[in-house]
C-alpha cells in the first residue's frame, strides 16, 4: 500500500496496513529539488533538499505543492554549497489555495538586516525565495484549502521573499 494522508485515513480508509504504510516512509524521508517539478501527495510529509549541488541550483525551479488536501505537509531546505545565484519558488497552483504566515529573512549583504514577509492573505499562491544560502527553510501545512506556511531565508539579495498570483 501507498502511503495515506490523514485526511483519507480519517475519513476513508482506516485499515492497519494503511496507517503503518503513512508513518514508516516519512522517517528521514527526503527528496533531492534540483529542477521544476510538481509535488505529489505522496511525497507529503518529505524534506525536500533544494539545490544539493557543490554550486547550488542550475537554473531556477519551481515546486508546485499537489491540490490541496487536509494535512499535507512539507519541509523546503537549502543545502547548496555557496550561495545560490538561482532563486526557487513555492507554487499552490491557485489562487484559492493561497498561502497564509510569515517568512524572517536576513538580507546577509551590505544592509545586514531582519525583517518579516507576509502574503496579501487573500490570493498570493506562489512564494520566491531569491538567492537562497545556508540556513534557508520553508515548511508548509495544508488544512484542505489553504497553505500555512513558516520559514527562515538567508540572503544577500534585501529582498529576498516575493509573493504573487498564478
Amino acid at each position: 500500500m501507498g502511503a495515506r494522508t490523514v485526511g483519507n485515513l480519517k475519513n476513508t480508509n482506516r485499515t492497519f496496513d494503511n496507517i503503518l504504510d503513512s508513518i514508516t516512509p516519512r522517517v528521514g524521508s527526503f527528496t533531492k529539488g534540483t529542477a521544476t517539478v510538481s509535488l505529489t501527495r505522496d511525497q507529503s510529509g518529505q524534506t525536500i533538499i533544494v539545490g544539493p549541488l557543490a554550486a547550488g541550483l542550475a537554473g531556477d525551479v519551481i515546486f508546485t505543492l499537489p491540490s490541496a488536501e487536509d494535512g499535507l505537509a512539507f519541509k523546503f531546505v537549502y543545502v547548496g554549497g555557496a550561495a545560490d545565484a538561482q532563486d526557487f519558488q513555492i507554487s499552490t497552483g491557485s489562487d484559492t489555495n493561497f498561502f497564509i504566515g510569515g517568512t524572517i529573512q536576513h538580507d546577509i549583504g551590505a544592509t545586514n538586516d531582519n525583517i518579516a514577509t507576509h502574503p496579501n492573505l487573500s490570493s498570493n499562491s506562489r512564494i520566491n525565495i531569491l538567492t537562497p544560502d545556508a540556513g534557508t527553510y520553508f515548511e508548509c501545512f495544508c488544512d484542505g484549502t489553504n497553505w500555512f506556511y513558516s520559514g527562515y531565508v538567508n540572503s544577500a539579495t534585501n529582498a529576498a521573499v516575493t509573493f504573487a498570483d498564478q
